[in-house]
């Protein structure tokens, strides 16, 4: 066996201790409350939005998968996956304020619970959600 078959077991076990590495000094910038409510009410309040969301986010990525399958794309065409991954970033934006309004709880309160079930700090979230809006507009212009 020579070094070339090895590389994507070393390269997924440093991206494992990258990814766990970062989740460790993240935790420090999580939200602990927000209006007076503590992190494990929040995530009991919004589980319905936060899991609707979440699917969402699987729907978008599935639908950039479907879209290869079922869509003739050639594998190195760009423009299903910008799709998904746009549908799959931009779609918690709508889902997380939506499903609060609905049931009458706070929108940034579910924005939140949403970071908490993520574990990642909010300066982090919100501008990758965003970036999935022109993503999306971009290659939805494309197809």
């Amino acid at each position: 066996m020579d070094l070339s078959e090895f590389r994507p077991i070393l390269s997924g076990l440093l991206g494992g201790l990258v990814a766990t590495l970062l989740c460790a000094a993240w935790a420090k910038w999580l939200p602990r409350v927000k209006n007076g409510k503590s992190a494990e009410t929040l995530q009991l309040q919004h589980r319905l939005a936060v899991n609707l969301a979440n699917a969402s986010f699987l729907a978008g990525i599935g639908l950039a998968l479907a879209m290869y399958g079922w869509g003739n794309y050639q594998s190195n065409d760009w423009r299903p996956i910008g799709l998904g991954a746009g549908l799959a970033f931009t779609a918690p934006l709508v889902v997380l304020p939506l499903v609060a309004l609905l049931r009458g709880t706070s929108p940034a309160e579910a924005y939140v619970a949403f970071a908490l079930s993520q574990r990642t700090p909010l300066f982090v979230l919100y501008p990758l959600l965003v970036l999935g809006i022109p993503l999306l507009a971009f290659s939805a212009a494309k197809l």
